[in-house]
């Protein structure tokens, strides 16, 4: 009976524990809109987003992915190995804009020099993948 409430116990520790990891990571990240809609007061900053990887592309030149949190979805341009899309990534990078013939993006560039910091980290460079 003892082990069984233990058990218990755990399981349910470990559940708020998740809770309280993915709030946070929420409260400590920037939301995707914010940057959208007001991009000249995040141009050459650091941020940190949070959200779901919707597409991956390599090009001959660059590769990037794009991420939507609740809010929005922005192209992250990187360096570093291609997510899957469905993933679900913690991004630190700086904001750019980026103008491609007549399209304009506003994309955030991964840094590569920073380490994730998260639950599973995957790679040393920006990117941490963490699981909900």
């Amino acid at each position: 009976m003892k082990i069984k409430s233990l058990l218990t116990a755990l399981v349910i520790y470990f559940a708020f524990l998740n809770l309280a990891c993915d709030a946070a990571n929420s409260v400590t990240s920037t939301k995707i809109k914010d940057i959208l809609d007001h991009p000249r007061d995040y141009e050459s900053k650091e941020v940190t987003i949070n959200g779901t990887v919707m597409n991956a592309v390599s090009l001959l030149v660059v590769k990037y992915f794009e991420i939507q949190d609740d809010t929005g979805t922005i192209k992250v341009v990187t360096d570093k190995l291609l997510p899957s899309r469905g993933e679900k990534l913690r991004v630190t990078g700086r904001m750019a804009v980026v103008e491609i013939g007549p399209e304009r993006w506003v994309v955030l560039r991964e840094n590569s020099d920073s380490s994730g910091q998260g639950v599973r980290s995957t790679n040393s460079g920006g990117a941490e993948y963490f699981n909900e």
